[in-house]
């Protein structure tokens, strides 16, 4: 699915679970009139989102693009509204599950991405679930509560406000309580990180033994296992960094090239491996799309000025020292 059509998909969601402030509705006022893109856009997620909710009962939402004169844009407002009464049924829904991924989720689901798959992902609650590369997570919605269990790897949850209904998801140990908030979890092997882009969370063990805290927007805390404090730390530029990967970029700040290779190694059907352990702690600068690990390897090679192979499936960096050294 382009960008645009993520776009156009976030404004229909804003629209029918909250509606629009001021500000936003002349967002997307110039958002919907600058492209004729964002027209066609828009009135596919409207068809595809009503379809979705009409297939649960629920009214559908009606098309309310930007009053214009501009022919075109009234053009492709009567186009959404078309799509809406003629396109059917049928048709949106397999448009819904097919082509562009999306699903109503009712009941106890399992939804899994392989190594440099991204999905997004419609909650039947109007949350919005954005599923990183080589991630699980199960969905559980009661009547009493909205709970994810991330079984691994991570994702980024847009939460829809319901204060009747908490909204908590599991990971390992950790819990992460939010109502009408933006946050990723990410389950690592010695705990689970939190990060906050909207609102507030509130974060504890399951055990009780770390006392619960508050995580607020561009904050950062990490729940290890068996802790007895979680730390939270304020980084909204370091948030925004690590949270590049919904955009499909891999942002390096000074990273090492070690961090920067497992980032890559996340992703990249081609491993990449170190084969000079001396490099390991080089530290880097620069922004790569996630599935260009070529491109930052030629950088490597030039910034560092160390040779560089690469093959179909492994790209390696530096020369090997000692076979017994060579690390992943």
């Amino acid at each position: 699915m382009s960008e645009i059509d993520h776009e156009a998909f976030a404004w229909v969601v804003r629209q029918r679970s909250r509606g629009l402030n001021d500000a936003e509705t002349a967002r997307f006022d110039a958002w919907f009139k600058a492209d004729r893109r964002h027209r066609g856009a828009y009135a596919r997620a409207l068809a595809i989102h009503n379809a979705v909710h009409l297939a649960s009962g629920e009214q559908a939402f009606p098309a309310r693009p930007p009053e214009a004169d501009d022919d075109a844009v009234r053009r492709d407002a009567g186009i959404a509204r078309r799509n809406l009464l003629l396109g059917g049924l049928a048709a949106g829904m397999a448009l819904a599950a097919g082509r562009f991924g999306y699903s109503a989720l009712r009941g106890d689901t399992v939804l899994t991405t392989a190594k440099g798959e991204f999905r997004r992902v419609p909650l039947q609650d109007k949350s919005i679930a954005n599923i990183n590369s080589g991630s699980q997570i199960e969905v559980a919605f009661t009547e009493q509560q909205r709970t994810i269990n991330l079984r691994k790897g991570e994702a980024w949850f847009e939460v829809a406000k319901d204060k009747s209904k908490p909204f908590i998801v599991e990971a390992g140990d950790a819990r992460i309580r939010a109502v009408g908030t933006a946050f990723s979890v990410r389950r690592l092997a010695n705990g689970s990180e939190v990060l906050v882009t909207e609102g507030t969370v509130e974060v504890w063990s399951l055990d009780g033994s770390a006392g619960r805290r508050q995580v607020t927007a561009g904050e950062h805390a990490f729940l290890a296992h068996d802790a007895r404090a979680i730390p939270v730390t304020r980084q909204p530029e370091e948030v925004s960094r690590k949270l590049a990967w919904r955009e499909g970029k891999l942002v390096l700040a000074s990273q090492t090239l070690s961090e920067a290779v497992a980032d890559f190694n996340r992703y990249s059907p081609q491993t990449i491996v170190i084969l000079d352990p001396a490099l390991r702690d080089k530290r880097l600068v620069g922004q790569y799309q996630l599935d260009a690990p070529e491109l930052f390897a030629k950088d490597v090679s030039m910034v560092l000025d160390v040779p560089v192979t690469i093959t179909s499936e492994k790209i390696l960096i530096g020369r090997a020292r000692d076979a017994d050294h060579a690390r992943i």
